[in-house]
């Protein structure tokens, strides 16, 4: 009796067949990400680092270039970080001159950060050079598939967050959650 079989060419309800070919996607995907300009001489992650910075501080320069001007307390919800964590990061992004902070005219209590023209071209390259191949991606997805593409990075995540919870209470070393998928709540959406 032949079992059936998964769009994939695996056997339906079998997900290991599948693991082999995540791993590949996903090396694949990383590559890509890295050749598509940046990573030079003249990348972003080495201008980050030539300041003394980190590739942490990189995501508070992509959401800045993609949404503008944002409140500390906003970019920590994009990042899904503490708005303690995200005014540290702005500080330090500050004194080595990629963001401006200014207080909020409507509200002296929050701290609006935005890019620093200086440095605003270089982190323009690098985040097209990462995201439109993702706009591409979810532009030629129709509404279902995307809904289910996007589904299946959420579960991926939570799954991470999980095993990352589990394998520190077992003790197990080398396990990291995924950061960084703004606006999850911790549970799955569909």
């Amino acid at each position: 009796m032949q079992r059936d079989r998964h769009p994939s060419g695996t056997p339906a309800g079998d997900p290991d067949g599948d693991v082999e070919t995540m791993i590949r996607l996903m090396t694949a995907a990383a590559r890509a990400f890295k050749e598509a300009g940046g990573w030079g001489e003249e990348g972003l992650v080495e201008v980050v680092r030539a300041s003394g910075l980190g590739r942490r501080h990189v995501p508070v320069l992509l959401v800045l270039v993609v949404n503008g001007p944002l409140p500390v307390g906003m970019i920590a919800r994009h990042l899904a970080l503490s708005p303690a964590t995200v005014s540290q990061l702005a500080g330090e992004l500050e004194r080595a001159g990629f963001v401006l902070r200014r207080p909020d005219e409507a509200d002296r209590r929050r701290v609006i950060v935005s890019l620093h023209d200086s440095h605003r071209a270089l982190v323009e390259r690098f985040a097209r050079a990462r995201l439109e191949p993702v706009r591409m991606t979810l532009a030629a997805l129709s509404d279902v598939e995307r809904a289910h593409f996007l589904h299946g990075w959420r579960v991926l995540v939570e799954m991470q967050r999980r095993f990352a919870a589990t394998a520190g209470a077992e003790g197990t070393e080398g396990a990291e959650g995924a950061e960084g998928e703004g606006g999850s709540s911790g549970t799955m959406e569909r």
